[in-house]
């Protein structure tokens, strides 16, 4: 997305979203200090995290190649809808990560339910979003 294209909203959440990695970051560092875990598996977290935050972000400059669209048939809304759309799957997998290593650094164990609720609020954004974007091509 275009910095002109930026609403305050937009901003706030990417701001929420990269905090949410740097403090994701230092818990997972935290953590292996702490409870001695393993370097290769601090360093997975963090090269797993990064990768698929890159990755949406730059899904964000190029949002026609979500939906495979063209780049004529991805303006205005759909672009939009589109951007809105990838921006909260990859706040939900940050701040859900960022749960989990709360979690883990306050000694906390999860059931594995919690896995399949962020899994399923990503899914449940991304239909919400695909809907809109359908029911727009559709007028077109």
């Amino acid at each position: 997305m275009r910095k002109d294209e930026m609403t305050t909203t937009d901003l706030l959440l990417e701001a929420v979203g990269i905090v949410a990695a740097f403090v994701y970051l230092g818990l997972q560092i935290y953590y292996g200090i702490i409870y001695g875990a393993e370097l290769i598996s601090i360093l997975m977290n963090g090269v797993m995290l990064i990768l698929v935050y890159v990755g949406l972000t730059l899904l964000c400059f190029y949002p026609e190649k979500v939906n495979g669209l063209t780049k004529e048939a991805c303006t205005g809304k759909v672009r939009i809808y589109t951007i809105h759309m990838v921006r909260a799957v990859k706040l939900i997998f940050v701040i859900s990560l960022l749960f989990t290593s709360i979690c883990d650094v306050m000694g906390i164990q999860l059931n594995g339910g919690y896995s399949l609720v962020a899994v399923a609020l990503i899914v449940a954004v991304t239909v919400f979003y695909e809907v809109k974007i359908i029911r727009l091509l559709r007028k077109r």
